[in-house]
């Protein structure tokens, strides 16, 4: 007779719920139906509850009472599956287990032992099919066990506040007791590092380096971890347990993320350090691009995280990037343009950081190669940011990347220099060149180029190996300095190319 209660039904509101082509209640889908009910079981009013109840009539008293009786189970001794866990689909899960109809979204611990909580999936006479918590799961509930239990809830219910889905009073555990502990467990490790003298902010000690970003995310998983597991203890209705255990999850999983990412900036630190120890500077950039593509994606999971613990359909989301993305691509074109020519830039590789280059007469060292610029730092010391796609398109010059150093330098002796004197200048040239170690043997590397208005041209036109452009010029001063030295030895003179004009006056000017 008890049963009979519940399953009976109002034909005329059943009607008018038929007439709607879109759910009031949302229970189109197992996830949206849970959330529902949630949100609701926070109520001291059973006919809040009794549009998610199979068969329940609001207007019936007996029904009512099955409906209080069985949240008050559902407080004392239940528990929601994790909400993101649920089907998003109208069908459900399909592959369960369970029958087509039927979904499982939670759990009674009863006397009898621990009976799951199903809903099932009805179709009206009209309007979409719907979720609702299954008649059978509310008839195992005994009445006379929970009926005063079901007085005490509505009690303690009155006045409760509920901030986005929650107890105020779950939110102050949450954002008060968790954040409180993280702060002071991470500012005493970090009081704690210093006093060791291991807070190693170089990132040159790997173990240390490690620990030190890694503790902060850890700890925050672990407070929020205790927080979830002492909410039943401490006699947390199912609302504020449900409700901290999807807040706690939702703070773990950000957690998880945030150590992720400064795994990832730990383990970047260590690859440039090490490139550059090795003196393979060219791979910087790549480290740094993947690094960045790591770390987008993590913001991307966040994202999707955060869409799906609040019933949000990411892949309905996506497709709506998928066609706004369109729109998106023409209003940032020359965004994408520079993650493409950065992509190209790291692939082809003209230039790496620490090469010295000369773009667009811009010269400098490469600082860095981002995902949308390219930073030069030029010799006055000023930063010169470049977009990677105008420096795809760019003539490059990079000076670092040469073999070797070309020394292409013209100078007159005078003309009163005579002849075997300026045999001896062109022998005593080639001489000093040659005798270089890192000279490239080139035919005729010192010339006589003939007569200028100020005196005779010679040139010395060659080659010296050479790593960088640094070690060639200091070696290109060495052969200069060596043929002052030499000619001021035999007494040869470099005169300026400057001409000396005479006026009619005889005054020279």
């Amino acid at each position: 007779m008890e049963s009979s209660a519940l399953h009976a039904s109002d034909g005329s509101s059943g009607e008018a719920e038929n007439k709607e082509v879109i759910d009031p209640f949302k229970r189109e889908s197992p996830r949206s139906m849970q959330i529902g009910l949630f949100n609701v079981l926070g109520s001291s009013n059973a006919q809040d509850v009794a549009p998610f109840i199979e068969g329940a009539d609001a207007g019936a008293e007996e029904s009512l009472r099955r409906i209080r009786a069985f949240v008050a189970a559902l407080d004392r001794r239940g528990s929601l599956t994790q909400r993101i866990s649920l089907s998003i689909e109208p069908e459900g899960n399909l592959a369960d287990g369970l029958a087509p109809d039927l979904e499982e979204i939670g759990t009674l611990a009863l006397d009898e032992g621990d009976a799951p909580i199903l809903i099932r999936r009805t179709q009206p006479d009209e309007g979409p099919a719907i979720w609702q918590v299954a008649a059978e799961t509310v008839d195992q509930v005994a009445l006379e066990e929970y009926e005063e239990e079901a007085e005490t809830v509505d009690e303690e219910a009155v006045g409760t506040t509920m901030v986005l889905g929650a107890p105020l009073s779950t939110w102050l555990l949450i954002t008060g007791l968790g954040l409180s502990a993280f702060a002071v467990i991470v500012l005493s490790f970090k009081i704690i590092c210093r006093k060791l003298g291991v807070d190693d902010r170089t990132g040159h000690r790997p173990l240390g380096s490690i620990l030190l970003a890694a503790f902060p995310p850890l700890t925050l998983m672990g407070v929020y971890a205790a927080v979830e597991r002492l909410a039943e203890p401490l006699g947390a209705s199912l609302v504020e347990r449900t409700a901290i255990a999807r807040y706690s999850g939702l703070a773990i999983g950000f957690a998880a993320i945030w150590l992720a990412w400064r795994l990832a900036g730990v383990i970047n630190r260590w690859m440039v350090h090490w490139l550059r120890s090795v003196d393979q500077p060219a791979w910087i950039g790549l480290t740094n691009f993947v690094t960045r593509l790591v770390r987008l994606a993590l913001i991307v999971v966040a994202i999707g995280t955060f869409l799906a613990t609040f019933a949000i359909d990411v892949t309905t989301g996506l497709a709506a990037l998928g066609i706004g993305g369109v729109a998106l691509a023409l209003g940032a074109r020359k965004a994408v343009e520079d993650i493409v020519g950065s992509v190209m830039i790291l692939a082809d590789k003209p230039v790496r950081i620490g090469d010295r280059c000369k773009v667009d007469g811009v010269e400098g060292e490469v600082l860095d190669i981002g995902m949308r610029s390219t930073r030069i730092q030029t010799y006055d010391r000023t930063i010169t940011t470049i977009p990677n796609n105008v420096l795809a398109s760019q003539n490059i010059e990079n000076m670092t990347l040469r073999d070797r150093y070309q020394i292409d330098q013209r100078f007159l002796l005078a003309y009163d220099t005579p002849p075997e004197l300026l045999a001896q200048a062109l022998q005593e040239t080639r001489n000093i060149v040659e005798a270089q170690e890192d000279y490239i043997h080139s035919t005729c590397p010192v010339r006589f180029e003939g007569f200028t208005p100020a005196g005779f041209e010679l040139r010395i036109k060659c080659y010296l190996a050479a790593e960088s452009y640094s070690l060639g010029h200091l070696r290109k001063e060495k052969v200069l300095i060596a043929l002052l030295q030499r000619f001021g030895e035999i007494g040869v003179s470099i005169v300026p190319s400057a001409q000396r004009i005479e006026l009619s006056g005889g005054t020279p000017r």
